[in-house]
């Protein structure tokens, strides 16, 4: 009678920490989940407010059928440029400047696909690397002011 209720006791204890495994091993994989599902929705409301501000900045080179060539600022003569061939590539140029940050911080969270970095990379140097038309830092998230901060600068002519 005395083995089997010690059978009986092991088994339950047995029971027992089985039990509080599997409840810490559920919240630990509920904490997880809720971190992603986090780190998902910010990253969805820096895109949003991305496209909110590149659309404001593209609404002002509506009807401008001259300001396709302008996009390019990386082959422009800035003192061949008119005033206002002027305002569209600065704004063509800060419109890149938001999409790529943006493309940072998804990196950053891991939401950007890693084979695609590099390439998003040599964007983002030349982007910066154009010193006629390099925004101030402060306009941009600390971290990718960091960034910009580390990239050797090499002015394009």
């Amino acid at each position: 009678m005395k083995n089997k209720l010690s059978v009986l006791i092991s088994f339950s204890g047995l029971a027992n920490f089985l039990g509080t495994m599997g409840i810490i091993g559920s919240l630990i994989f509920v904490g997880i989940e809720v971190r992603q599902t986090q780190t998902i929705a910010i990253a969805g409301q820096i895109q949003e407010r991305a496209r909110m501000e590149t659309d404001r900045l593209l609404s002002y080179t509506e009807g401008n059928l001259n300001g396709q060539k302008l996009w390019s600022v990386n082959n422009l003569n800035i003192d061949e440029l008119s005033e206002d061939e002027l305002v569209v590539a600065r704004l063509g140029h800060s419109w890149r400047g938001i999409m790529l940050q943006n493309n940072y911080y998804q990196y950053s969270v891991g939401l950007f696909d890693e084979r695609y970095w590099p390439q998003q990379e040599r964007r983002i140097a030349n982007w910066y690397n154009n010193c006629d038309f390099r925004p101030p830092l402060s306009g941009y998230i600390e971290e990718f002011q960091d960034y910009l901060s580390s990239i050797a600068i090499d002015c394009l002519d």
